[in-house]
């Protein structure tokens, strides 16, 4: 072993999603060598680069299943204006019993490349956040991840139709306010 070695953090010292940042403040010494011991370990299959733009990475291990609060948050690093929206929302809400697939998420980053098999993302305008601040589209969180309330999920994937949606007799639309969900409709109309 080489003395430089002694001085080489593990990634076992790192928490399991974590960013160039964090690896370079454990080697204050020799914060340039960060990226090659990234790349080792990239190599190695030991880690997995969450979106390829972006300097942030997860722990991986062989045959691990990533359960929701470990993907949301290595999403939030890596894009930190992600929304989710979609059928995502309504099955984590309670409002849908059809579980979604992939996670349904808008993110305002034009580059949205992600590395992550079960997560789609989607860009959103400008626009569409001011929209859905006006209208209070926001209802709660999941794992850190903001979610769209019921009812502006339903309006976004009726505008925007890239996302995953439930069947429709899936969906519990007692559990949707019909003022709330025509609010929401007029507001995401606009941007039409």
């Amino acid at each position: 072993m080489m003395a430089t070695d002694l001085f080489t953090p593990s990634l076992d010292s790192l928490p399991r999603v974590f960013s160039l940042a964090d690896l370079k403040q454990q080697m204050p010494a020799r914060p340039e060598q960060a990226m090659e011991l990234v790349l080792r370990w990239l190599e190695s299959g030991v880690v997995r680069q969450v979106a390829p733009p972006r300097p942030v990475f997860i722990r991986t291990s062989i045959g691990e299943v990533q359960d929701d609060e470990l993907r949301c948050q290595a999403l939030l690093r890596a894009f930190p204006s992600l929304v989710m929206v979609g059928g995502s929302v309504l099955w984590r809400q309670g409002i849908s019993n059809q579980r979604d697939a992939w996670l349904e998420c808008c993110v305002a980053e034009q580059e949205r490349d992600c590395n992550l098999t079960d997560v789609r993302l989607h860009w959103r305008p400008p626009a569409w956040w001011e929209a859905i601040r006006r209208a209070g589209g926001i209802a709660g969180e999941h794992c850190g991840v903001a979610m769209l309330s019921g009812e502006m999920a339903v309006a976004d994937a009726t505008v925007f139709t890239d996302v995953w949606m439930p069947d429709r007799e899936q969906i519990d639309w007692q559990r949707l306010s019909t003022a709330r969900l025509s609010q929401a409709s007029e507001e995401l109309r606009k941007l039409r």
